[in-house]
């Protein structure tokens, strides 16, 4: 949280005309991460060699997640050892009892499976700490369709147009879309294989919101180094809710197509519905800078209205002023944290 970072970052003023002379001195987590290490679920990111942070990331939360509930559990059991009546007040709050994982960064997908041949939709949810996002030629922009308030609209191969950043907005839009599956999958209801769509959308949003950008391509053995723009402020999540995105049961491929041109926005419901606002703003960020195989990560963090720039041991103001457009124009982005507002 923005709190407990408030506690690592220290500001000592050196200088008052170069902000990045405005110096901190960092708590370096070194008892912490051998921690992680010696967990026994963590011993394939163990070492000084060179790790991907998402991945690091995953497991951490994980083994987070596993530790303060096993914590809480033993707690729990010591506690009903020495007062019996303490077990049975908390029969009714086992159900509501969730780790701070869970808490803050879990969510929850709505996949579902689309026959072409009937229509008939099948759904299941799906739990997430993070969202990965690819950034890819697969991202298509009609150059001849802008989109609403956009500045830089990319064509549809954005290669060719270097200059003009993939918005995160693009990239959330194409995750959320129907995508055609390779092979055809057995429905129920038509009782045979048949063509299947599969589409993604967000049932239920986690307080903190971590998105991945998918820089290292395994296929090209290749690292996308596009640049992505992201909002500070403001991330409307609102439009990639099922309600509001999925495709409708019974509609045809084309009337869907229809639609999604209709909108620009892969969505299957009216263009005058009023869709909620969910908003989120950005407190954090992670970038890499290198190739595939080796590379250096640094982050930026958002403390009091203010944007640090972390480096190793080194920390000082992102930028001038709160530091926000030095962290918006930087380079490499590779995982973004929001917050709901």
């Amino acid at each position: 949280s923005e709190s407990a970072v408030s506690e690592v970052v220290v500001p000592s003023v050196k200088s008052n005309k170069d902000p990045k002379q405005m110096q901190g001195d960092p708590l370096i987590p070194s008892a912490l991460l051998t921690a992680a290490w010696k967990s026994g679920r963590m011993d394939h990111l163990a070492g000084y060699e060179q790790r991907d942070a998402h991945e690091f990331l995953q497991a951490f939360l994980d083994i987070m997640g596993k530790h303060e509930s096993q914590h809480y559990q033993l707690v729990k059991k010591m506690s009903s050892q020495a007062n019996p009546s303490i077990e049975r007040q908390d029969e009714n709050t086992d159900k509501i009892e969730q780790d701070i994982v869970t808490r803050l960064f879990q969510g929850s997908l709505r996949s579902v499976v689309i026959c072409d041949n009937c229509g008939c939709k099948r759904s299941q949810p799906e739990p997430f700490l993070n969202i990965s996002l690819p950034l890819s030629k697969e991202i298509e922009i009609s150059s001849t369709t802008p989109e609403p308030h956009s500045e830089n609209v990319i064509g549809t191969r954005f290669h060719q147009a270097s200059q003009n950043k993939i918005r995160l907005e693009q990239c959330l839009r194409h995750f959320t879309a129907p995508e055609a599956l390779v092979d055809p999958v057995h429905c129920t209801s038509c009782g045979m294989k048949t063509p299947t769509r599969k589409q993604h959308t967000f049932a239920k949003l986690p307080k903190i919101l971590c998105l991945h950008l998918k820089r290292f391509d395994a296929k090209t053995n290749k690292k996308i180094t596009d640049p992505v723009s992201f909002p500070a402020h403001g991330l409307d999540m609102g439009p990639h809710l099922p309600h509001w995105c999925e495709v409708v049961q019974g509609a045809s491929t084309a009337t869907t197509e229809k639609k999604m041109s209709k909108s620009n926005a892969y969505n299957a419901v009216d263009e005058d519905s009023s869709c909620p606002k969910i908003l989120y703003d950005l407190f954090g960020t992670v970038n890499h800078t290198g190739s595939l195989n080796q590379g250096h990560y640094v982050s930026n963090v958002k403390v009091d209205e203010q944007w640090y720039h972390c480096n190793d041991d080194f920390i000082c103001k992102a930028g001038d002023g709160d530091g926000e457009k030095a962290v918006l124009d930087s380079t490499g982005a590779y995982m973004l944290f929001y917050i709901r507002q």
